[in-house]
């Protein structure tokens, strides 16, 4: 097998983007290969609900022994867990024109529906360390959930306000310092290098 783009790695057999945007909403909607032209996606990632799982766990939202069991889950549903899938990246396409600042009326109240949905079905439970907190059912709407309520902590803090699109490729990333330009100078960063330098030899 030839060796990957520097911007991929191998997990558990499925080929993922690295996470560049510095928060995991951010590496969602990076699950796609190139935001700059609108449509179905040149390269899509997220080939299936065992890949979206695995992506989850890479980037540490879920532990490998959950995924684990969603991929039972999903091996008895194949049908809901297609579903699930669908609407992930409806999400993501809705939730991208949001933090771009894009959204119309119907995306920004899809994205809505979809956090308010993963809110309602929030569990109050007692922790082991006798304390207490909110908990997801381990079905297979989970990591959709989950991603959606992160969404909707980054999208009413401070940090939505640092949220950069890469001009090379349109993927997200935080940009705190506000010195970052790139989603990644070995990719997009580089390329943007050989093009200026090809245009002034000419």
């Amino acid at each position: 097998m030839s060796a990957l783009p520097s911007h991929l790695e191998l997990v558990q057999g499925v080929v993922l983007p690295k996470p560049v945007g510095a928060h995991p909403v951010l590496d969602f909607v990076n699950t796609r290969s190139d935001w700059t032209v609108r449509g179905p996606a040149r390269t899509e990632w997220l080939t299936s609900y065992e890949a979206f799982l695995i992506w989850n766990s890479a980037v540490g939202l879920l532990s490998p022994a959950a995924v684990f069991r969603l991929i039972e889950q999903a091996g008895g549903k194949p049908t809901e867990a297609a579903r699930r899938l669908t609407g992930t990246l409806d999400f993501r396409i809705d939730l991208y024109d949001v933090l771009t600042g894009q959204a119309t009326e119907g995306s920004f109240e899809a994205v809505a529906r979809v956090i308010e949905k993963a809110s309602g079905r929030r569990r109050f439970v007692r922790t082991e360390d006798d304390g207490a907190g909110w908990e997801l059912p381990e079905d297979l709407a989970r990591p959709l959930d989950h991603l959606a309520l992160l969404a909707a902590e980054l999208l009413t803090s401070h940090e939505r306000a640092h949220v950069r699109t890469c001009p090379g490729c349109g993927w997200l990333f935080l940009d705190a310092r506000g010195r970052r330009r790139w989603c990644s100078m070995a990719t997009c960063g580089n390329r943007a290098k050989v093009r200026a330098h090809a245009a002034r030899t000419r």
